[in-house]
């Protein structure tokens, strides 16, 4: 299961892989004895633009990159 955890205007990708046994587990409030592996990516912008997000344009141009790259994992 893809998705995406905003910080002000600066994405995080996420690809949650959820298997019928995490959802029991899930479903029956109990933790489940196998761990989840969740893949994440930070977009490739210098540290200092974590927190600004997408006001330097370059931050922008790398972050709406990851978004379309981002959209051929979804399927969209």
């Amino acid at each position: 299961m893809p998705g995406i955890v905003m910080t002000g205007t600066l994405p995080t990708f996420f690809k949650i892989p959820v298997t019928q046994d995490l959802l029991h587990h899930i479903a029956c409030g109990v933790r489940p004895p196998k761990e989840t592996r969740v893949t994440y990516c930070f977009p490739p912008v210098p540290v200092h633009c974590h927190t600004k997000g997408m006001m330097p344009l370059d931050s922008r141009a790398e972050i709406l990159k990851c978004f379309e790259a981002f959209k051929a994992i979804v399927g969209i």
